[in-house]
């Protein structure tokens, strides 16, 4: 028998939608303000072979587009692209990005927002799975923004064994159920990461053998993965607009290009 949540989780989910982690409607695959990369196109960074050297299933927040910004959302997109310049310039390494197409839509209730997650988690998995079989020699990495980090986390924790070596980076970027204190990498931007659990509470922790390659981004201001108070507290616009910028995704995406290159990618 599966048990409901309990009005204390309901509440909780729905400040998690009121207080930010909806995202705002997102641009084109061509940011208003110009390229989010310096020069050339999304097209230049990014292939369309989906048995690209690192392919990247992407997951987007709460209530973005799948039909623009690649299917991921703008945070994870400008992101990735940001990511691909930097494989481009040190090994020439080829970026396919693949997006989770789960329900993103906002949920009044804690069931239909963990239904979604989990809904998203196996998708994940599932096309994880389909692009192993299919392309022997790609390495593949789990990328989500806010709702989609939680669709990330989901996936990390029930990632088939025989799949593991191949995947070689978890990247939560401003998790709802962000875990102080799981040992993976964690980066806030600033000298010392976040304190604060996720607005959900603190998630599982990464399995140890996928901790090599996981990585979770939280900045102090974003209540949504820094939540310091009664969980379900508190507004948060730096969720909605700090992760998006190119400086930010520069930055994010120096991180992970230091999870690659430890892995040998």
């Amino acid at each position: 028998m599966t048990r409901r949540p309990g009005r204390a989780v309901s509440a909780l989910v729905a400040a998690l939608v009121l207080a930010g982690c909806r995202a705002p409607a997102d641009p084109p695959d061509r940011d208003a303000r110009g390229p989010s990369h310096d020069t050339g196109t999304a097209a230049d960074l990014l292939v369309a072979d989906p048995c690209a050297d690192l392919v990247v299933i992407g997951a987007r927040g709460s209530t973005q587009d799948v039909g623009r910004n690649l299917g991921v959302g703008t945070e994870v997109r400008v992101t990735v692209e940001q990511l691909a310049r930097r494989l481009h310039a040190r090994s020439g390494t080829t970026v396919h990005v693949d997006p989770v197409r789960y329900d993103s839509a906002a949920t009044p209730t804690a069931a239909g927002f963990l239904r979604n997650t989990a809904a998203g988690g196996a998708l994940a998995l599932q096309r994880l799975s389909t692009l192993a079989d299919r392309c022997p020699d790609s390495r593949f990495a789990l990328v989500g923004f806010s709702q989609g980090a939680h669709v990330v986390h989901t996936a990390a924790t029930s990632v088939p064994s025989a799949l593991v070596p191949r995947v070689v980076l978890v990247a939560m970027i401003a998790d709802p159920s962000h875990n102080p204190d799981d040992p993976i990498a964690r980066y806030s931007y600033a000298a010392e990461p976040t304190p604060g659990h996720g607005r959900l509470g603190a998630g599982p922790r990464i399995p140890d053998d996928l901790r090599r390659a996981a990585i979770s981004f939280c900045v102090a201001g974003d209540a949504i993965c820094n939540d310091r108070g009664a969980p379900g507290s508190g507004q948060s616009p730096t969720h909605q607009h700090f992760y998006e910028k190119t400086s930010t995704a520069r930055v994010t995406a120096d991180r992970l290009d230091r999870v690659l290159r430890a892995q040998g990618v």
